[in-house]
């Protein structure tokens, strides 16, 4: 009480504290001592309700009597249950209204709602006239999540699907290149559908949207349905060493959250939710060779029905080989669930965090031959001039000749190994890529460099074409390299092990080499 009575505050203003004054309205929000007050008042709500249990004429809920369950409580969200009767109903907003008196908090009636069921017309008016109730129907939502007695339809799922695109009409996204949009895929918009996934199964109509989402948004930078794509999605969610990006595949992430759930009604018997369970659907059985309870709800019954999908994927058959440490790995379950993919000869160019992410992403599509080069475009039905705009040969512009037929990127390169003093002489695209693969097994530093220079030399290149062709701006290959030079140090700063590479090289190209 001490430090809830001697409270007190100073402002900052204009840069400089102000004197301090006393507090006469309590503890104000978001005071360090609050949580800690708080949870004591609650476990005075708590223990109140708890002793409903020793009074006769008070009854449990019929699917509560078991656990002798009254109330559940996280934080400030309260839900109290009992039999639809009146006496029970009054004894518990009894015990409510006495806590109230005591702490002094009151519950706010218009976001408090009564749920009844089993019951007749007249007494449900009765009691929401007597009692000033607001009738709530399901579902309802409680930490954020729908609760529903009936399985989720697709128009209940539809704010998942709306808190995503919302995130990707925000004006800045539009303005992301294309390893931006990658990122804000693979962390803002794939945690939300996370939460989502372990709690309850999301149906596959809305993964199945959310996958056309992010994909349209990737491409494009909007969220109008589009089928353009350069790459299939299933390649996208193929690993880095594949020749893919490394998405997490929606569907197969959602099969692996359900399975931690499977796990923890197997293993973890002390939580209330899985106590619950064992009592009214398992009952002693074996989990792993029991049939699907036929009158449980829907998401009980989706949970059990993962088994077959987890015995599918599974060598042992034993849930707990993917426990580590105390918890359930989801990442090394959804990893056994995928295909043991071939790995691409060039991988070490893509793994780890050497190049730029935009560079990274050009290099990408330029490996996987998906660059919109006029020869693609001339596939799509798209007309344009097929001369290459970076040299005066008059040949048509293909990836082999981008890479490193042409002058202008073939210069950049050359002029680029000279700086490192490497003994290579340029050839053709699968000349240099076999080259690359051999010089970049190791981890050294020098290899690191060599990849980060062919990353940037891949990406300015394709910039470079795309200025010429529809900007009409032009860039000479010495000051690109001077610019790719100058990243290149910019990146060592933050490196320690590219440091001895960098010192003996001077800070830009020389003339000789440019």
């Amino acid at each position: 009480m001490e430090c809830v009575t001697s409270v007190s505050y100073s402002l900052l203003l204009n840069g400089g504290l102000t004197a301090k004054f006393q507090a006469r309205k309590g503890l104000r929000q978001r005071d360090p001592m609050s949580p800690y007050l708080f949870v004591l008042v609650m476990e005075y709500l708590n223990r109140s309700l708890k002793t409903l249990d020793q009074i006769p004429d008070f009854n449990y809920h019929p699917r509560c009597a078991k656990l002798k369950i009254i109330h559940i409580c996280f934080a400030d969200d309260l839900i109290m249950c009992c039999r639809a009767d009146r006496v029970s109903i009054q004894l518990m907003l009894k015990a409510f209204h006495h806590f109230s008196e005591v702490s002094g908090l009151q519950a706010n009636m218009e976001k408090s709602s009564f749920y009844v069921a089993g019951v007749t017309e007249e007494f449900k008016n009765l009691i929401l006239s007597e009692m000033h109730f607001t009738l709530g129907e399901f579902p309802f939502k409680y930490l954020g999540v729908p609760l529903s007695t009936k399985k989720l339809t697709i128009a209940q799922c539809m704010p998942l699907v709306e808190k995503i695109t919302a995130r990707i009409k925000c004006w800045t996204t539009k303005f992301l290149s294309y390893s931006g949009r990658l990122q804000v895929i693979k962390s803002v918009l794939f945690e939300m559908q996370t939460y989502w996934a372990q709690v309850f199964l999301i149906p596959k109509k809305i993964i199945h949207m959310v996958t056309i989402a992010c994909r349209t948004f990737l491409w494009t930078g909007s969220t109008e349905i589009s089928k353009r794509s350069l790459v299939a999605w299933e390649k996208l969610c193929m690993p880095g060493s594949a020749g893919g990006l490394g998405i997490l595949d929606f569907y197969s992430w959602n099969k692996a959250a359900l399975c931690k759930i499977l796990w923890a009604i197997s293993t973890k018997k002390d939580i209330l939710w899985v106590k619950w369970i064992h009592n009214f659907y398992i009952k002693n059985r074996n989990i792993s060779t029991m049939a699907t309870p036929k009158q449980a709800c829907w998401i009980v019954r989706k949970v059990f029905d993962t088994r077959e999908w987890f015995e599918a994927i599974s060598a042992t058959g034993d849930i707990n080989e993917f426990w580590k440490q105390g918890k359930f790995s989801i990442k090394t379950m959804y990893t056994a669930s995928r295909p043991q993919y071939h790995k691409v000869t060039w991988k070490n160019l893509m793994l780890g965090d050497t190049t730029i992410p935009r560079h990274r992403f050009i290099l990408w599509l330029a490996l996987n031959h998906r660059l919109a080069t006029v020869d693609r475009l001339a596939k799509w039905k798209i007309d344009v001039p097929n001369e290459c705009v970076l040299c005066t040969s008059q040949k048509e512009e293909t990836l082999d000749h981008l890479f490193f037929e042409c002058v202008y990127t073939k210069s950049i390169w050359t002029a680029l190994l000279g700086w490192l003093k490497e003994k290579h002489s340029v050839g053709s695209w699968e000349l240099e890529l076999k080259w690359l693969t051999k010089r970049t097994k190791s981890s050294r530093p020098r290899a690191q460099v060599i990849t980060f220079l062919f990353a940037a030399t891949v990406y300015y290149t394709w910039m470079e074409r795309n200025n010429r062709r529809f900007q009409n701006q032009f860039v000479t290959y010495a000051d690109r390299v001077r610019e790719i030079a100058l990243q290149l140090h910019i990146k060592g700063q933050n490196r320690s092990k590219w440091k001895a590479v960098l010192e003996q090289l001077n800070r830009y190209p020389s003339g000789n080499s440019v």
